[in-house]
C-alpha cells in the first residue's frame, strides 16, 4: 500500500525519543477490537487524544538507528493481519457478524489512554485492534502527519477538558440552547439518553431545529384553517361541517378508525373544501376534502355538472344518493378511511407491533405513511434497528419518540450515516422528511407539546365533546 503523508491533523504519528517505538494519537474515539471466534469484537473504546504504540515486531529501522516512519508504516500495513494461515489476510477481519474491514494490531499504553476511555485490563497484555478506517484510508493512500514530539493531550485539549473550560463550554451551550427552536427539550425525548443517543442527537440537531420550526408554522396556519372551519365547509360543500363530523365518526368507528383522526387528516389537507385540487409533483391531482389521488381511486374525477349536483344537495345525509365521483364528500371519505387503513397495515407488516404502543402513536405512523408513504416509516424502523446493533443501545421503534430520530437520515453525511446506522442508498430530501414529520405530529401531536400547541386531534376530541353536549 503506498503512503501518503500530509498535514492532515487526523492523527499524529511520531517517534518517540525512548527505545524505537512508533505512536499514534487518535483524534477521534476510536473502538478497541479482540480478535475472538473468528471475528473481531469491540471490548472497549479508546476517547480522542490517546496514544498508542504499532508493536515493536513491525518497527523497521533505518540506517541511522532510528525507527523508520514510512519503512515501518508498510510493513505494519503488509505483514500486520497475517496471524496465521486461517486468517482473511493482510488486516481484513470480519465483524458485528457480516462486515469487513481492515484490523490491525496495537500495543496500549496505560499512560496513553485519555480520560473516559475505557479499555479492560486484559487488552494491555494481548493483542488488540483498530480499524484501518481511523487511519483515514482514501483509496490506496493512507493520509497521516508525522511530528517530532507527542502529547497525550494538546494545550486546547487540556484546557477544555480543565473545570474552567467545562463550565465556560456549558455556560455557552445553555445560551445557545435558550435561543434555539430546541429550547426546553422539545425537540427530542429519547427513551434512552446513553452516550451514542446524544452524540446522534448533536448531529442531528439543525434537522430537528428545522422540524420544530415547521412544526410551528404547521399549527398555526391548521389552527387558524381549524376556527374558519364552519364557514369554509358551509360556503364550500353547501352544508354545515357539524353534521359531516357526526357521519365521519360514524363511518369511521364501523371501519375501525377514529373520527377525531379522520377530521383532523381532513383539515390538514384541505381545510374543509370539498372541491380543492392540488397538483402533485408526480403529475397526478389530489382531490377533495381529504386530497386523494385521483391516480389511484376507485371513482373517477366529478364533472362540473357533477360538481354542481354536489354543491346543492343540502345534507350529508344524501350523500349517497349524489354523483359516484371523487369529489363526493362521501366518497372522498370512503377513500381516505380506505388508505389509512392500508397504510395501518402496512407499517404492522414492516415489523411494529400494535400491542407495544398506544393507539394514537399507531395512527401517527398510518398517518405519515398517508402523506409520505409508509417505506419511510419502516425504514426509519430498520435505521433504529441498525443503530442498536451497532452501538449497543436501547432504543424503541414502538415509541414514536425514539423513532422521528430516524426520520432524519438525510441530515447525515454519509460518513456519519455509515458510522452510526450502516450503509446507505437511498433517502428522502431533507424538506420532505422535516414536512413529513410536522405533518405527523401536528396531526396526532406530541405528549410534550400538546399542551401548547394541541393537535388537530385533541382540537377535534374538545370539539366533538361540545357537540355532544350541546346536543
Amino acid at each position: 500500500m503506498r503512503l501518503l503523508l500530509s498535514a492532515i491533523m487526523i492523527v499524529q504519528l511520531a517517534l518517540m525519543p525512548v527505545g524505537f517505538a512508533l505512536n499514534v494519537q487518535i483524534d477521534e474515539d476510536v473502538k478497541l477490537r479482540e480478535f475472538k471466534d473468528s471475528q473481531q469484537e469491540r471490548i472497549g473504546l479508546l476517547k480522542r487524544g490517546t496514544v498508542f504504540e504499532i508493536p515493536d515486531e513491525f518497527v523497521v529501522q533505518g540506517g541511522d538507528g532510528k525507527s523508520n516512519l514510512e519503512l515501518t508504516l508498510n510493513n505494519w500495513l503488509k505483514t500486520a493481519g497475517r496471524r496465521n494461515e486461517n486468517e482473511h489476510g493482510a488486516g481484513l477481519f470480519r465483524f458485528d457478524g457480516e462486515k469487513n474491514d481492515y484490523f490491525f494490531p496495537v500495543k496500549i499504553l496505560r499512560e496513553g489512554l485519555a480520560e473516559g476511555s475505557t479499555v479492560p485490563e486484559s487488552a494491555f497484555s494481548q493483542p488488540t485492534y483498530v480499524a484501518l478506517r481511523y487511519l483515514i484510508r482514501r483509496g490506496t493512500l493512507l493520509s497521516l502527519t508525522s511530528d517530532s514530539e507527542i502529547r497525550t493531550q494538546t494545550p486546547r485539549q487540556k484546557a477544555e477538558a480543565s473545570p474552567e473550560g467545562r463550565a465556560a463550554r456549558e455556560e455557552e451551550q445553555r445560551a445557545l440552547e435558550a435561543q434555539s427552536p430546541c429550547a426546553h427539550g422539545l425537540c427530542s425525548a429519547p427513551s434512552d439518553t446513553s452516550d451514542s443517543v446524544r452524540i446522534l442527537i448533536r448531529a442531528i440537531t439543525p434537522a430537528l431545529g428545522a422540524a420544530e420550526r415547521r412544526s410551528k408554522q404547521v399549527f398555526q396556519r391548521t389552527s387558524n384553517d381549524a376556527r374558519k372551519i364552519e364557514n369554509t365547509f358551509r360556503q364550500s360543500c353547501g352544508f354545515s361541517v357539524g353534521a359531516f363530523a357526526n357521519l365521519v365518526k360514524s363511518r369511521g368507528e364501523q371501519a375501525g378508525v377514529p373520527g377525531e383522526v379522520l377530521l383532523s387528516l381532513m383539515t390538514q389537507e384541505s381545510s374543509g373544501r370539498c372541491f380543492a385540487i392540488n397538483s402533485e409533483a408526480d403529475k397526478t391531482q389530489s382531490v377533495g376534502l381529504f386530497q386523494i389521488k385521483s391516480s389511484g381511486a376507485r371513482y373517477p374525477r366529478c364533472t362540473t355538472e357533477q360538481k354542481n349536483i354536489l354543491r346543492n344537495i343540502g345534507s350529508p345525509q344524501r350523500l349517497s344518493t349524489g354523483p359516484r365521483c371523487l369529489e363526493n364528500p362521501l366518497l372522498n371519505l370512503d377513500e381516505a378511511i380506505r388508505l389509512l387503513k392500508s397504510k395501518k397495515a402496512a407499517v404492522i407488516r414492516g415489523g411494529f407491533d400494535e400491542s407495544q404502543m398506544s393507539e394514537l402513536d399507531m395512527w401517527r405512523l398510518a398517518v405519515s405513511g398517508y402523506n409520505g408513504g409508509e417505506k419511510w416509516v419502516i425504514e426509519a424502523k430498520r435505521d433504529l434497528e441498525k443503530f442498536n446493533f451497532i452501538n449497543g443501545t436501547n432504543l424503541n421503534a414502538n415509541n414514536w419518540e425514539d423513532l422521528r430520530l430516524f426520520y432524519f437520515r438525510s441530515w447525515l453525511d454519509p460518513q456519519k450515516r455509515q458510522a452510526m446506522i450502516g450503509e446507505q442508498r437511498e433517502g428522502r430530501s431533507q424538506s420532505n422528511s422535516v414536512a413529513n414529520l410536522s405533518y405527523a405530529e401536528n396531526i396526532i401531536g406530541r405528549s410534550i407539546s400538546d399542551k401548547f400547541r394541541p393537535s388537530l386531534t385533541t382540537q377535534w376530541t374538545t370539539a366533538l365533546r361540545g357537540n355532544r353536549d350541546g346536543e
